[in-house]
């Protein structure tokens, strides 16, 4: 309505008795903030490619056979030292995760930046996040071997790594274990997956096959060399933190960035974990062990028990 104080014909006629209406001036509504949607975008044929090199090239083994290739690598293979055996092993890794996370960064990064972008809604209360997710984990699962009554196992998988990362510098795991692998791993299990596949298949479904193929492609390496120790308790680790990374890119509206950061801090505290507070508690068992040792022996001479 015009302004009537605006208006040079004053207040427009009115009936017989009718009060003139008062101006109300315009006020925006606030819109509520929200989530908003990272956009993953459509699936192309170079994300086929990327699939297809991912299953032939990593769990195949393709990649690595480049490396095994290389003399130096080859003359670690064949000295028989488990010390060079393992480096070999980690350098097979490291081309494997660095091809593919070249490739996953190269096909995902405009996804990348706008996950970023949506990344800004209540970003602190997300940081604040990681590392209570994380340890949310660890009680839960903790809690479902005690149901369970099993005890505790490490998968086949898991001792694998611990081995190899006893001759590789901690630095040197963080760059491939904790930023090449998470990224990679992230690409194809919650960004095409879940990401694309949702625009032609109900989200939750995709989440569910993403929560599913996460454990068992971790398991599959160790069953194609025949070593294959897939149990509830070796299981449960992998599945609960697919089903927390999984619920988390969805949540902040299929956030790549974030199932990332998550993915990245896991790996960290695992690292952190195996380098240097393990080797301690080792160190602490030894001592208490000795200590009860002393003790048994002074109750005999003491008492004779």
């Amino acid at each position: 309505m015009t302004n009537p104080e605006q208006n040079p014909y004053g207040y427009p006629p009115q009936q017989p008795g009718q009060q003139p209406e008062q101006f109300q001036p315009y006020q925006p509504q606030k819109l509520r903030k929200r989530q908003l949607d990272a956009d993953p975008g459509r699936f192309t044929w170079w994300d086929a490619g990327a699939t297809l090199l991912y299953v032939l090239g990593f769990l195949g083994g393709g990649l690595s056979l480049v490396v095994i290739s290389i003399p130096a690598v080859d003359q670690m293979l064949s000295s028989g030292d488990e010390e060079d055996l393992q480096m070999a092993s980690f350098l097979g890794n490291a081309f494997s995760y660095g091809t593919l996370g070249i490739v996953a960064l190269v096909l995902s990064f405009g996804a990348l930046m706008r996950s970023i972008r949506t990344f800004a809604y209540l970003w602190w209360l997300k940081l604040l996040l990681i590392p209570v997710i994380w340890v949310g984990i660890l009680i839960f699962n903790a809690v479902m071997v005690m149901v369970i009554g099993e005890e505790p196992q490490t998968s086949q998988n898991q001792e694998s790594i611990e081995t190899m990362l006893g001759v590789v510098p901690f630095f040197a795991a963080v760059v491939v274990i904790a930023l090449m692998g998470p990224y990679v791993e992230e690409y194809f299990f919650r960004h095409l997956l879940i990401g694309k596949l949702s625009r032609h298949v109900n989200i939750w479904i995709c989440a569910a096959i993403s929560v599913i193929t996460f454990p068992l492609l971790h398991f599959l390496p160790a069953y194609l060399a025949g070593v294959g120790d897939l149990n509830m308790v070796t299981f449960l680790p992998y599945l609960t933190m697919g089903l927390a990374f999984t619920l988390a890119y969805i949540l902040t509206g299929r956030s790549l960035i974030y199932a990332v950061l998550l993915h990245v801090f896991n790996n960290v505290m695992s690292l952190l974990v195996t380098y240097y507070v393990m080797p301690w508690a080792e160190e602490m068992e030894e001592e208490l062990e000795q200590f009860e040792q002393a003790g048994h022996i002074l109750r005999v001479v003491l008492i004779g028990a």
